[in-house]
């Protein structure tokens, strides 16, 4: 029997190492999940992820990775009764409880009017929100970027939100939405510059049509998480050196990078987990459908009073 169980452990520890490196062979010192485009869909739907089934992934991998971040690239927060009658509270809380990193500011997460896109980041948000080129005034209505140290390695992620904005024009009145490009040079001269970190992720909700441009025209960017233009990368798509990723829409897809910063050349692979393939993975979380129940619950006795 000891001999057995010395066989399992022995077994599992070998699972671990296989999960957490990558095809080259190398480990696997960094891995981002990232979503994008999901308007509102976190309820469990045919052919959808939902937060139960993404909530669940985002733990399986933080078990078998020691280095996980989870960004999501915007408009997110509103497009379904669930969470457009909550004024996007129960998105936030969803993710919140699926343990989101951080997260950019896509122009539908405008739609309740920017003051309560604010309150939500300032009341709720236990992850962080970010833009860089969205101004208020003088200065970014949002934070521009955000460094984290991730195991032995500095990480900067600025976040861009797309200039040409499809909101109600009541809902950012007194914003200003600046150019993504510039707002790119800034950010990434500025990370490299000051805070040399080994990695620089752009947050993005501008689309590839304008991804790859920045891509092409902006030294430093190590990969773009993109959204905006529900495009789907199966495995991401290379312009110079940098590489951009996109997980299409409505949570069909979680995009995954493996990143090695170890070797002599910094090396990354991306690829993307359907919702098909999740549900042979992992089971949805429990504590996830019964935050959405109350959520719905909330929703009637909203309309409906006690």
């Amino acid at each position: 029997m000891r001999e057995r169980g010395l066989r399992v452990v022995v077994l599992g520890l070998a699972l671990l190492v296989a999960a957490a490196t990558a095809v080259w062979g190398e480990p696997v010192d960094l891995l981002i999940l990232h979503t994008n485009d999901i308007h509102g869909r976190i309820e469990i739907d045919e052919g959808l992820l939902g937060m139960p089934y993404i909530s669940s992934l985002i733990q399986y991998y933080r078990g078998q990775y020691e280095n996980v971040l989870v960004l999501d690239a915007g408009d997110t927060i509103h497009g379904r009764p669930i969470t457009d009658r909550l004024d996007g509270e129960s998105a936030v809380l969803a993710m919140n409880l699926a343990g989101y990193d951080v997260m950019v500011a896509g122009n539908h997460d405008f739609n309740f009017g920017y003051q309560q896109l604010v309150e939500l980041e300032e009341e709720m948000m236990e992850f962080q929100l970010l833009s860089a080129n969205v101004y208020k005034g003088d200065g970014p209505l949002l934070t521009p970027y955000v460094v984290k140290e991730v195991g032995d390695y500095t990480i900067g992620i600025f976040g861009l939100t797309t200039d040409s904005v499809s909101t109600h024009p009541d809902n950012v009145v007194g914003l200003e939405f600046r150019s993504a490009m510039d707002a790119a040079r800034t950010y990434t001269a500025l990370l490299r510059d000051e805070y040399n970190v080994d990695l620089v992720i752009a947050l993005s909700h501008v689309g590839v049509h304008v991804s790859e441009p920045i891509a092409a025209q902006v030294e430093g960017i190590d990969l773009i998480v993109d959204g905006h233009s529900h495009t789907l990368l199966r495995e991401g798509r290379w312009v110079g050196e940098t590489l951009i990723v996109q997980a299409q829409e409505y949570s069909k897809y979680m995009g995954k990078v493996e990143i090695n910063m170890s070797g002599e050349r910094l090396v990354m692979e991306a690829s993307l987990i359907s919702a098909a393939a999740a549900r042979e993975l992992v089971d949805p979380d429990p504590d996830m459908i019964e935050l959405l129940e109350e959520a719905r619950d909330e929703i009637i006795r909203r309309m409906f009073g006690d």
